[in-house]
């Protein structure tokens, strides 16, 4: 039901880094040429937070970098999404590329690139990637 064409990176061959409980940041971008939504949670959360802001790389590398600690991303399949699994390689110990038109659950209501932000990072922090 979950299935998603994925591309996966990772820094460290690892097997605890398969874990959902490995990192301590979940985040899912959402990118788009105007603008980009950014979603987050840590371990303790049980909601993403949600920024929308206009689309700007060296913006997106630094709020990575401000983020200690462990982290996995997931970033939506667009025709961006090779240049932002290369520009971001460095950014994350994880990196998944999904594809939305596998993943029923990002079809379900309505659609904008906050909620499927948010559903991204859902998914993902309960391991369903």
């Amino acid at each position: 039901m979950f299935t998603n064409k994925i591309v996966v990176k990772s820094k460290k061959n690892n097997s605890s880094l398969t874990s959902p409980e490995s990192y301590d940041h979940y985040i899912s971008l959402d990118w788009s040429e105007r603008n980009m939504a950014i979603a987050r949670m840590s371990k303790k959360d049980t909601e993403p937070k949600v920024i929308d802001m206009p689309s700007d790389l060296k913006e997106l590398k630094l709020y990575l970098t401000n983020l200690k600690g462990k982290k996995i991303l997931t970033i939506e399949e667009t025709t961006t999404s090779q240049w932002l699994y290369v520009e971001l390689y460095e950014y994350a110990e994880k990196i998944f590329i999904c594809d939305p038109y596998r993943n029923r659950l990002l079809s379900d209501g309505p659609k904008t690139d906050k909620i499927d932000a948010k559903k991204l990072c859902l998914l993902l922090k309960n391991g369903m990637m």
